[in-house]
């Protein structure tokens, strides 16, 4: 399930924080809230909420916040809630807050402190 979810991530269409943000190196460390309409990997730090159609967290990545996308897939750290379509939680993701999802996939090591419940 997971290499099913990374196929979507690693498409042509993804665009990685140093494509968007050339003097960042792909480490975006923001104080603000984000929203990016596309696919956004990144590693770093986000103290605002997010908004992304498609978002995929390195491993190194925090975000104090929410998180709302149609695709997410984390193996960094969130404290704040989601509400996603698709939600992918690698084995080295922490979670602290509430997960809202249509399809979810948890990999075995993921950390969730707070609750899941599926959308209607």
């Amino acid at each position: 399930m997971l290499n099913f979810f990374k196929k979507f991530f690693y498409s042509k269409d993804t665009k990685e924080v140093n494509a968007i943000f050339p003097s960042k190196a792909n480490i975006l460390n923001c104080e603000a809230s984000l929203e990016y309409d596309g696919n956004l990997y990144f590693n770093g730090t986000i103290n605002g909420d997010i908004a992304c159609k498609h978002l995929k967290m390195g491993e190194s990545s925090l975000i104090n916040g929410n998180i709302n996308a149609d695709w997410l897939f984390v193996l960094g750290e969130v404290k704040g809630d989601i509400m996603a379509n698709r939600v992918a939680i690698g084995p080295s993701a922490k979670i602290h807050g509430k997960i809202s999802y249509t399809s979810i996939s948890i990999e075995p090591g993921a950390v969730i402190l707070g609750n899941y419940f599926k959308r209607k």
